[in-house]
Parts: C-alpha cells; structure tokens; sequence
C-alpha cells in the first residue's frame, strides 16, 4: 500500500492521479474503501476504511477471513487461525450475515458455535462445542423459528452437553435425535413432534 502512494513522489502534485490510486489500493481485499485527495502544493492525503474479519470461510480449496458481507479478505494458513466462526462450504461466505441473524435469534447458542456448513446452497448445519450438529431447515424464518424453539427446550431441558450426536429440526413441527450407536443401528435415532 505504502508503495502505491510513495510511487507518486517523483511526479508533480498535479501530476498524481488519484482516482488511479483509489483503484489500485481498493484491489487489497482488507481495504473497502479509500479516499484520495491531492492537497497541494506537495501533500498526497489518503484515508483508509478497513474491512473488519466477521468470520472464516472453508471454501474450495481455501481458508479466508471474511467481512460481514461475505468478502474475502484475505488467505488464512491453518495455523494462524482466529477465533472466529468457522463457515463451510461453496457461497457459505455470502451468507455469513443471515446466519449472524439467525444465531441472534438462540443467543445462548451463539457463543457455542464452532462452524457452520451452508447444505446444497439452501441451509445450515451447525456444529457446537459441545460436540452436537443442529441441522436446519431452509428458508430464514423457518430456521430462525426452530432455531429459537430448540434453545428454549434447551435451556428447560437441557439437551445439548448429553453426548448425542445430531438434532435435526429441518422437517417442520418435528426434531429427529441422533444417538450415538453403532453405524446403521435404526434405534439409535428418535422423533419427536414439536
């Protein structure tokens, strides 16, 4: 960046093209905007508006900080990871802001979050700390609604921390329970109406 403005030094003031340099500053995927403005007799002023990380995006072949439009930042290596909600998935990183309001519907689930993978294009499956997957039914009203029902059952009953497996809430008015079990055991699964 500091290249970019310091190029300019061997030109006149007069000389210098602003508009260029706005363009070339806003290809850094950390800025989202800039302003340049030419005070003379000899001052190049620019001002920087940083994106700010929201989350990480696992897409194809990728990790990447992004902002909470979906922007891609910047790479991230495995191991200089944040600790940031981890998103999952082709376009999951276009609906980082929909999932932020989906999880301000369950704010107890919020802080639990330890990725999100966004499912054929249409909706999420959430990992917990706790170990538990939520899956979630499509659309953004549907999900937000089972979603703030299932935190509400979990606060009464306290459903998550039990060493089950999967909640799957994306057929409306009914939540199917994953148990641990051995694979392709039936009985390891239950329905509940809600």
């Amino acid at each position: 960046m500091y290249r970019i403005a310091l190029d300019q030094r061997s030109l006149a003031m007069t000389h210098v093209d602003a508009g260029d340099i706005r363009r070339q500053l806003l290809e850094f995927g950390w800025v989202k905007d800039a302003r340049v403005s030419r005070r003379l007799p000899d001052t190049l002023v620019v001002d920087i508006v940083e994106r700010k990380p929201a989350a990480l995006w696992q897409g194809p072949d990728q990790l990447a900080l992004i902002d909470s439009d979906g922007i891609v930042i910047d790479r991230v290596p495995v191991t200089q990871m944040p600790d940031l909600p981890l998103l999952i998935g082709p376009g999951a990183n276009l609906h980082e802001r929909d999932l932020n309001a989906l999880l301000d519907s369950a704010p107890t689930l919020k802080p639990q979050l330890v990725s999100a993978s966004w499912i054929g294009g249409r909706r999420w499956d959430l990992a917990l700390q706790t170990g538990e997957t939520i899956a979630l039914p499509e659309g953004q009203d549907a999900a937000k609604t089972a979603l703030a029902k299932f935190a509400d059952l979990d606060k009464s009953t306290g459903l998550l921390g039990r060493g089950l497996l999967r909640f799957d809430l994306s057929l409306p008015g009914k939540m199917i329970v994953r148990f641990p079990g051995p694979p392709g055991d039936s009985s390891a699964q239950k329905t509940t109406q809600g």
